[in-house]
């Protein structure tokens, strides 16, 4: 077991990395997006901050489990898995376990992501998950909260990540879109599944009449974000209204990032991702992120005003560093979670 400097309290309080996030009393165990399950009790209660594969491990727990609803569906939809011992927390809203409380707030990453707020008899803890702070087309901005432990994403945490505003990639987005059918092509965008294939749906919705065509693995994610209360416009590539309207009409067709099957007309390819900032290729990249950039980051971290950090993920070294200088904090780096790269399709 790696402690966050074994923080430990009068009452027996603790603060934990073992594969994840772990926050105990003498009373109760909670594991927040554990990526191996192997170390953790079947009593232990297991929060999922998300639907991203990299951070939902913490399903397969034969314990309890906690996230919410959205979060639990788009899970399902994408992996075809149940999830048993399952209760619901949602936004904005505390539940307690015996002497710990905890609450869920929007961390504005995509339908349904949660930052915990934990709350112990000598302590309060937040911990972020990934998160965005600007609003979008699906998403509201994550807000910070003050805390005394603040365990943070790094994933741009490095300052070469300074993302233009929403405004102007959805702008470039489309006018790219726009002069790619000009040029007799169909344009191929390609992202994550669940969050930023619905922020692209939504996009093209608003801003253009052009018909969105999606790969048939977007179309669970698509109906949970629909069901949620989003107003999205779609057709799968599977049904026959789609598959007309792909061959033989001007559209857009939103797809995985592994996907390179033919969609048998000649098409452009295009990126959405904040780590376009840093790509190289023939292929249109968009800086589209649903994490905080390295101002944001910085931005947040002072507004919670906690008295220590722990960083994880992407930059962690280099935002540990900066915030050490910059805003005098006690910060340390905790071993990473698993980032999803461009192979990941969600």
């Amino acid at each position: 077991m790696r402690h966050l400097r074994r923080e430990r309290r009068a009452r027996g309080d603790k603060i934990a990395w073992l594969d994840g996030l772990v926050v105990a009393t003498s009373s109760v165990t909670i594991v927040i997006d554990p990526v191996k399950l192997r170390t953790i009790s079947s009593t232990s209660r297991v929060l999922v901050s998300h639907a991203h594969s990299d951070h939902t491990r913490g399903f397969r727990h034969k314990g309890m489990k906690q996230s919410t609803t959205e979060t639990k569906e788009i899970h399902s939809v994408l992996n075809s898995h149940r999830v048993s011992n399952f209760q619901a927390i949602d936004l904005n809203h505390k539940v307690s376990i015996d002497d710990i409380d905890v609450k869920a707030l929007n961390a504005g990453h995509m339908l349904g992501s949660a930052q915990f707020l934990v709350r112990t008899p000598e302590s309060s803890i937040l911990y972020t998950g990934d998160i965005n702070c600007v609003d979008t087309l699906t998403t509201r901005a994550a807000q910070p909260h003050r805390c005394d432990v603040l365990v943070i994403e790094a994933t741009y945490g490095s300052p070469f990540y300074h993302f233009p505003s929403r405004e102007t990639i959805y702008a470039n987005v489309v006018e790219w879109a726009v002069d790619t059918i000009k040029q007799g092509y169909i344009p191929c965008l390609h992202v994550y599944a669940a969050g930023k294939a619905q922020e692209i749906v939504r996009l093209f919705n608003v801003y253009t009449h052009l018909p969105v065509i999606v790969n048939p693995v977007l179309d669970g994610v698509n109906k949970a974000y629909r069901k949620a209360g989003h107003a999205l416009d779609w057709m799968s590539a599977a049904s026959v209204e789609g598959g007309e309207v792909l061959e033989k009409n001007p559209c857009v067709y939103v797809t995985t990032p592994n996907d390179r099957r033919s969609i048998g007309r000649k098409s452009a390819r295009a990126f959405a991702t904040g780590w376009a900032l840093s790509m190289r290729g023939r292929n249109a990249a968009f800086p589209l992120s649903s994490h905080a950039d390295f101002g944001q980051l910085v931005s947040f971290i002072k507004a919670c005003n906690p008295q220590k950090v722990y960083i994880f993920t992407g930059f962690a070294e280099e935002l540990r560093r900066l915030i050490r200088t910059e805003l005098g904090l006690e910060a340390k780096t905790v071993p990473s979670i698993s980032q999803r790269t461009l192979s990941d399709d969600y």
